[in-house]
């Protein structure tokens, strides 16, 4: 499955109720649940495809259960029955098909808001923290056309009625301004839950990279991700996950991909969008230089 939501089931799948808490792991479990967190549009599903390997890791691509989970935790007004149920949820995510298989979640980006509850119920767990650079993220949205745009928008407003969007703008003022600032808008509220994750957790549980930095080195950027999530990965193993089908096909589509291709997407999505691109990154930097967000942010895994 691409993504852990019901529209890559079957539609004949007989359908069960159960309670979670008959099924998750229990909360003093010691199995190993790690996260990769994101901002959208960064080569996230790649590196989730890439530590989904058979006896050592499973990848799990944005479960819609978290999504469920973070709309009922920041709605609800007893918080703390809202965190025992995301303990469950994740109980019931880190059970691995093999014993032996380290659990990587990776949850949609909307879901950032809920990384610290993730961090403190397991205070074993670390976590990669991978962006694209502002303007490769406006190229990935304004290539999309109306699909990207419309995606930026819904994500905004998600994160608008969670109450993590703090960039000294009212409501009026976000309503004027164009789909590129609001995915400039969007993508800084969540480069400001990451500093916060830094600031809280520390370098020894969280570790961050750019999608750039991965591309152009994947063998360094895989055996740190290795380290951090200590799955004692040797270079051979490293090997057939650089030269291996997550790095060399399409993400969501399987078709193949490398990272040429990419470029080539890239740059022929972004021509046509360069000066609002290049406008609504200037623009961005200053909103963050004046609310105090890092563009880079620290902690680098390499």
């Amino acid at each position: 499955m691409t993504f852990i939501s019901d529209e890559y089931l079957p539609d004949n799948l007989e359908r069960t109720i159960f309670n979670r808490q008959d099924v998750a792991l229990p909360s003093d479990s010691d199995h190993p649940v790690h996260f990769i967190l994101h901002s959208g549009f960064c080569c996230s599903t790649l590196l989730t495809r890439a530590f989904d390997m058979e006896n050592i890791s499973m990848g799990l691509k944005e479960p819609v259960i978290l999504q469920d989970a973070a709309g009922y935790y920041f709605a609800a007004t007893d918080k703390q029955k809202a965190s025992d149920v995301i303990r469950n949820l994740l109980g019931l995510l880190a059970r691995p098909f093999n014993p032996s298989e380290t659990t990587i979640i990776k949850p949609s980006c909307i879901v950032n808001g809920l990384a610290e509850q993730f961090m403190q119920l397991l205070p074993k767990s670390r976590s990669v923290i991978i962006h694209a650079p502002l303007p490769v993220f406006l190229g990935s949205i304004a290539r999309k056309q109306i699909t990207g745009r419309l995606w930026a928008r819904e994500q905004f407003a998600g994160l608008r009625k969670m109450g993590l969007v703090d960039l000294g703008f009212d409501d009026d003022q976000h309503f004027r301004q164009t789909d590129l600032q609001i995915a400039a808008a969007g993508w800084l509220a969540q480069q400001a839950i990451f500093q916060k994750l830094i600031q809280r957790f520390g370098a020894d549980r969280i570790k961050t990279i750019d999608s750039e930095t991965l591309l152009a080195n994947p063998n360094q950027a895989i055996t740190q991700m290795s380290q951090l999530y200590q799955l004692k990965l040797g270079d051979h193993q490293i090997g057939q996950i650089v030269d291996g089908p997550a790095f060399n096909s399409h993400s969501k589509h399987g078709t193949e991909f490398d990272r040429q291709g990419r470029e080539a997407e890239r740059s022929s999505g972004e021509s046509l969008h360069a000066d609002e691109i290049g406008k609504v990154a200037f623009w961005a930097e200053k909103v963050a230089e004046a609310v105090g967000i890092d563009m880079s942010l620290k902690s680098p895994l390499i």
